[in-house]
């Protein structure tokens, strides 16, 4: 736009110059006097010649017309370029008042694996849960500077173990995995492996079914600067 204001600006200037120009061409209307002879009387009435050369108020006249008519040009010209000027001004007003988003650092699930992945009270992990974590290994590859939280969470039922809590097998449950995923190449140090036991049950535990829900864990993907 910056660029269209300043070409109509020329033009309203080039204009400005063609109708100086004009004005300077104008003919020149020569007027003679010829004082009366000696023996007028006050009766007679004094006569002035005229001396102008023909088609010269037709000339003028056109001339006039075409003046109206770049000036009405002119006009219009610097009622679009204040248009455009004051369109400009708004848009930038408009480009500094927007802020950029925020990035969005929030981790986000890659995998959860549920009930059927890890028997009650174990932290084995079956051939289904392999295919699944050699599916999202190639993201978590490609997502350079980000982190992968995993969590361990368990059922309320008692691992009947000695010096073994839910909070313990869970946190093995999320080794499991990580350990895994080291296996597959990724670096240790963008993993955390976490287990909250039976704290964030997503079910209910007085059921098979809900207890099966609740044994589970979830593999986050949190973004790194940048990305």
């Amino acid at each position: 736009m910056r660029f269209i204001i300043f070409g109509l600006s020329i033009i309203f200037f080039t204009l400005s110059a063609i109708i100086t120009f004009k004005a300077l061409e104008l003919p020149v209307h020569k007027i003679s006097y010829q004082p009366p002879p000696k023996d007028v009387t006050p009766e007679k009435e004094i006569t002035f010649e005229k001396n102008v050369s023909p088609g010269t108020d037709y000339a003028i006249k056109k001339l006039m017309e075409e003046q109206a008519a770049n000036r009405a040009i002119v006009a219009k010209l610097q009622a679009t370029i204040a248009q455009l000027e004051g369109q400009l001004k708004t848009k930038d007003v408009a480009l500094k008042s927007i802020n950029p988003p925020e990035p969005d650092n929030s981790p986000r699930t890659l995998a959860v694996f549920g009930g059927e992945t890890f028997r009650s009270g174990k932290s084995a992990i079956n051939d289904i849960a392999l295919s699944t974590i050699d599916n999202f290994v190639e993201e978590i590859s490609a997502s350079q500077g980000s982190r992968v939280i995993i969590e361990g969470h368990t059922d309320n039922i008692p691992t009947g173990k000695l010096h073994v809590d839910n909070k313990d097998l869970s946190l093995r449950r999320a080794r499991a995995i990580a350990n895994i995923l080291v296996s597959r190449g990724i670096s240790p140090d963008r993993i955390s492996a976490i287990g909250y036991g039976d704290t964030h049950p997503i079910d209910s535990n007085d059921t098979e079914a809900g207890r099966a829900k609740n044994r589970r864990v979830e593999v986050k993907l949190m973004p790194g600067q940048g990305n």
